[in-house]
């Protein structure tokens, strides 16, 4: 099967992307420790009468409040990174032998305080789209909001996304706004504020590994209305780290909806000008046992404008079955198996064979020719 996995390291020098076995970050300049924070990105948004409209007992809702103000400060005068770890796990352990309700309401309460610790940790994303590291206290607390109460994670996260300058808080709210709100007005403020989160230049400087993993949101809204905004970002000659992220998530939103995505570019070839190879590994994507797909397929490659780099590029890839594996915040990588792929490189190769012999491919047959020896070659391997 040919399926890849990437590697991110994305730092404040520089970024460097190689292929390894699963996404990986290293955090953007969080401050090596010492000191609480007062951060002025969590929403203003008082709960103070939550405690008794939920339910919880005024006495353990301070024990908790206290528990957590406690946690920040051993965050911030831990003197390295074990302790910072140690007293994670025992604020964690407290969060979940307390009440759901009890344990939400102290999580917002302690949101609203504006307080904050750095974790030297990563922003890391682990299983079903939670974190396994998170950089600061702040974003700990919006992860686990979002496991333990996705409602109010859901209810949260409107007002981060109204007030936080926070790029990773920004993409925990967006998570969780997913998540936790399926209503079509909640979709509606997602796909927004993904696309303000697309354009926001100060975060796209040096930027932290989770406004990168937030590109997902585009992915888990689908169709084209990000596409501009997601090809722009693939055209950054000046900052690969945004860029690669964007050719990501465009690769991944091609593979959710590939006719609808092909057709757009097709339409709007000015959107992947100096990219087009990239373009070109997009089209290669197209499955051509489903009609549509076959037919914007056709188009492209009997455009005359296509050039002969283009065209080599879409030979030596067709069809495209490199995959990127890496737990995303909200979407799955779908992998196809051997059979699935074997199945769909018969199909391109009779194709291909049909495109040899039509008059409309004739000035086409070198790049044809490529492509059906590569696919004569995967034929006889699966047949051994």
């Amino acid at each position: 099967m040919r399926v890849k996995g990437i590697k991110w390291v994305a730092g404040g020098a520089g970024v460097l992307i190689a292929v390894a076995l699963a996404i990986w970050w290293r955090p953007r300049g969080t401050r090596p420790g010492g000191g609480i924070v007062v951060s002025s990105n969590a929403p203003a948004r008082p709960i103070a009468s939550e405690a008794v409209t939920h339910g919880v007992g005024a006495e353990a809702a301070g024990d908790l409040d206290a528990k957590l103000r406690a946690a920040a400060a051993d965050l911030a005068n831990a003197s390295d990174a074990a302790k910072q770890k140690e007293a994670l796990a025992r604020l964690r352990q407290t969060l979940a032998s307390s009440p759901t309700n009890q344990a939400s309401v102290a999580i917002r309460r302690f949101l609203d305080s504006k307080m904050d610790a750095p974790t030297r940790q990563s922003f890391k994303i682990g299983g079903k789209g939670f974190l396994n590291e998170a950089p600061t206290l702040r974003t700990f607390l919006l992860d686990y909001l979002g496991q333990v109460d996705p409602a109010a994670a859901a209810s949260y996260a409107r007002g981060v996304l109204g007030s936080s300058e926070s790029p990773d808080e920004w993409a925990l709210a967006l998570r969780n706004l997913a998540l936790g709100d399926t209503s079509a007005e909640a979709r509606a403020l997602l796909e927004q504020k993904t696309g303000e989160l697309l354009r926001r230049e100060a975060w796209q400087q040096e930027p932290s590994v989770g406004y990168l993993e937030a590109f997902d949101a585009a992915v888990y809204l689908g169709g084209t209305n990000l596409a501009p905004s997601l090809a722009e970002l693939v055209r950054r000659q000046d900052n690969p780290a945004v860029a690669h992220a964007a050719y990501l998530a465009l690769d991944r939103l091609v593979i959710k909806d590939t006719s609808q995505l092909l057709t757009a570019l097709e339409a709007a070839p000015e959107l992947m000008q100096g990219r087009e190879a990239t373009r070109a590994d997009y089209f290669a994507r197209a499955d051509v046992r489903d009609v549509p797909q076959r037919q914007v397929l056709e188009r492209y490659l009997l455009d005359p404008q296509r050039s002969g780099a283009e065209l080599a590029q879409f030979a030596g890839l067709f069809p495209n079955a490199n995959y990127m594996i890496s737990p995303n915040l909200l979407t799955p990588t779908p992998t196809p198996d051997h059979t699935a792929l074997t199945s769909r490189d018969a199909a391109s190769l009779q194709t291909v064979q049909d495109w040899l012999v039509d008059p409309r491919f004739a000035n086409l047959q070198r790049p044809l020719q490529k492509v059906k020896q590569r696919l004569e070659d995967f034929a006889r391997q699966a047949g051994r």
